[in-house]
């Protein structure tokens, strides 16, 4: 006979498959739809309790076809199969190890078979598409996000070079500027200094001439000879007086030096350019994601659980729970605050107990997640602070 995926029904003892042996199975409990061999089923009506009802494994009109459960009918860590569940830990799977090891003090422990129905098939398939329809669009969202993190990236990066390319060219044109005042200025003063020279040199030619004009008739002149000659001399002398004066009045040197703006003073005082990546978390899409051509709302994405009584009262508490602060933790725990029986209690991610409770010496009111690990629990005077690792 075919399963559902292709493959051949399993006819092994379910007893011996959980002691990892496979013992073919003769008989069928039709009270607990198990599959025994002959030597288990004398174990099992006598274990098990209620009347069980053994029907030949070759009976066609009891036979039922089986799937392949992929694993999902075995315990992770013992390799067995699923034999109870604990309500006390949120509807838990266990096998017979998970029994013994974990769940010897739970008071409502069942077996599968008698605590599990399977209304809401449909509507748990249903869920499951919706879900799955959600991560594709997450998915598809994730590589536009990728997509786009590039792109500001390279517009980051570009606007950069915007600004630098527009400090070179304010520079440039800086330059530009002073470049044709300071060829306006040399020009100027070569005009000067040049006409200075000129001036200096005829002067100088001038003086020479009368120089020996005035020594050889110092020398060799008549009285009204040496007469004229130093009446002309103090006119001579006088004018180069003048011109000399003249000349020392535009003797100087220009010095020219850059007078910046104080803005750019301060700019050109730092060590390092004071440019930093501001990163801003936007909110994800409010309606839904896009996921095969239509819109899914995300926020209808969480499986509903009518009810789950996740705290309840255990040994050291007087009183009925009383749930008065709840945070989560980055790692996905979350610490909840039981304020009649003065505890803090932390769950796992699969709302298992992780670790015994905190307890106070009176009632805490409220408590909130800092840093990573770190609790502050506020009590009626104080906060007292909890590191959970």
């Amino acid at each position: 006979m075919d399963d559902a995926v292709g493959g051949k029904v399993r006819n092994t003892c379910v007893l011996c498959e959980r002691d990892q042996k496979t013992t073919t199975a003769s008989l069928i409990c039709t009270t607990c739809d198990e599959r025994l061999c002959y030597d288990c089923s004398k174990n099992h009506q006598k274990y098990a309790l209620g009347k069980h009802v053994f029907v030949d494994i070759n009976n066609s009109d009891y036979v039922k076809t089986l799937v392949d459960m992929k694993g999902y009918d075995r315990c992770k860590d013992h390799s067995r199969g699923f034999v109870y569940v604990c309500q006390d830990h949120n509807k838990a799977l266990c096998c017979d190890e998970c029994l013994f090891n974990n769940h010897r003090k739970c008071e409502n422990v069942e077996k599968i078979l008698q605590s599990t129905t399977i209304n809401g098939q449909q509507s748990t398939s249903n869920e499951i598409q919706r879900i799955e329809a959600a991560v594709a669009g997450l998915a598809s969202e994730s590589e536009n996000n990728v997509k786009y993190n590039e792109k500001q990236a390279n517009k980051l990066l570009t606007e950069i070079d915007n600004k630098k390319q527009h400090v070179i060219a304010m520079f440039d044109e800086a330059k530009t500027r002073i470049k044709h005042e300071l060829s306006v200025g040399n020009a100027s003063d070569k005009a000067r200094l040049d006409g200075r020279k000129v001036n200096a040199s005829s002067v100088k030619s001038e003086l020479e001439d009368f120089g020996a004009v005035f020594k050889q008739v110092l020398e060799h002149g008549n009285d009204n000879e040496k007469r004229i000659i130093n009446a002309v001399s103090e006119s001579i002398i006088t004018k180069a007086h003048i011109r000399l004066n003249e000349m020392k009045r535009i003797n100087y040197t220009v010095s020219r030096t850059l007078e910046w703006d104080p803005q750019m003073i301060c700019l050109f005082n730092m060590n390092s350019l004071k440019v930093e990546l501001k990163v801003t978390h936007l909110p994800g899409p409010s309606q839904g994601v896009q996921a095969s051509g239509s819109v899914v709302n995300t926020r209808s994405l969480v499986l509903k659980q009518e009810k789950m009584t996740v705290l309840k009262k255990e040994k050291g508490d007087t009183l009925y729970t009383c749930v008065s602060g709840l945070t989560f933790l980055p790692d996905g725990r979350i610490a909840a605050i039981d304020f009649n029986n003065q505890k803090c209690v932390i769950l796992d991610a699969g709302l298992q107990r992780s670790g015994p409770p905190y307890r106070f010496k009176e009632q805490p009111c409220d408590v909130t997640c800092y840093g990573n690990t770190n609790l502050a629990v506020t009590l009626r005077y104080e906060i007292f602070f909890i590191n959970t690792i």
